[in-house]
């Protein structure tokens, strides 16, 4: 089984790698510990099945899945359930799902009774790459993504890569856009083997390369005040598009794919990323004039600096041009 150990301020926690890890979690969870299950309404029951028979003290709380409900509302009726549950500080969260799962479900623990554990089980590519490591947690305000949130390590993330196969393609190559970042920004072997090799063939090994890299910003960045902030190549543009449209036309892997493109400059370099994304039938042409997303950008928290990509493999900071 591959592992990681991520150092935070915090606390250590480990990350679980492994085909088939949700049928023996008991293995790795208390059964003493009263469990609360956040989940989005798109989450198969047979996860959730399969995490419920580990955890005997549970309750399971759902909510319309899509980045729209990662909201205030949202998060006002999740705090809700926990208090008519009568959920103490004992308790731990489980945030089974996605990106906006994990975000949302570590925004509530972390201000639920001043902080409560919780437990990342992604169940996309996207989070199981990116969203679940690094302790970032968010809602979205208005027309402004992730703009109220902390940074609140998980206990524990277990990635069970099996439950990929009930993704939709399209969810599946929304993972891409991220996992092709990382090789954008610090590992050109990483992006050549994308590139030229079928990463579905050898899932595990992937997501580990991934995390290896997300390991090493978080650690070397906790709380995204210097080279951390490179792991935000593509994501200016990318999050002004969601938000421009309203989080209904692009994922965010998609937006993130246009967004790497608007922020090459280089034409080489640009045509190879191009030519990556459109290997996993990613998006590459942002369909809005820029002047129409400034008042998006100047919502986003990342819109002072831009991160770019001279070579590949090795990304820089620099003021926004936009």
């Amino acid at each position: 089984m591959p592992s990681l150990v991520i150092n935070s301020s915090k606390k250590q926690y480990e990350i679980l790698i492994e085909n088939g890890l949700l049928d023996h979690l008991e293995s790795h969870l208390d059964p003493a510990v009263f469990y609360i299950m956040i989940a989005d309404d798109q989450i198969p029951d047979i996860y959730l099945n399969q995490i419920a028979v580990a955890t005997p003290n549970h309750i399971i709380i759902r909510f319309p899945a899509g980045e729209p409900n990662k909201s205030v509302s949202t998060f006002n009726h999740i705090i809700n359930q926990l208090i008519v549950h009568n959920v103490q500080k004992d308790a731990c969260i489980l945030a089974v799902g996605g990106g906006v799962t994990g975000d949302l479900s570590g925004f509530v623990a972390s201000v639920y009774m001043r902080g409560i554990p919780y437990i990342h089980i992604p169940t996309t590519l996207l989070a199981q790459i990116d969203s679940s490591v690094g302790g970032k947690v968010a809602i979205n305000y208005e027309q402004a993504k992730n703009i109220i949130g902390a940074i609140y390590p998980p206990q524990k993330v277990f990635i069970d890569p099996i439950t990929l196969k009930t993704l939709s393609p399209r969810h599946l190559m929304n993972g891409m856009g991220e996992m092709i970042k990382y090789g954008m920004i610090a590992d050109e072997s990483l992006f050549n083997r994308i590139l030229t090799e079928d990463v579905f063939t050898n899932l595990e090994s992937f997501i580990a390369s991934a995390l290896l890299i997300k390991k090493h910003f978080v650690e070397t960045d906790e709380f995204d005040c210097g080279i951390r902030q490179q792991l935000n190549f593509g994501h200016t543009i990318g999050h002004a598009l969601e938000a421009y449209f309203g989080y209904q036309k692009y994922l965010h892997g998609e937006a993130v794919a246009i967004g790497m493109v608007a922020a090459v400059t280089d034409p080489q370099i640009k045509e190879t990323l191009v030519k990556c994304l459109q290997k996993y039938h990613l998006p590459t042409e942002n369909p809005v004039a820029i002047n129409k997303l400034k008042p998006f950008l100047q919502h986003d928290k990342k819109q002072m600096r831009i991160v770019t990509v001279a070579k590949i493999g090795y990304a820089e900071i620099i003021p926004s041009p936009f």
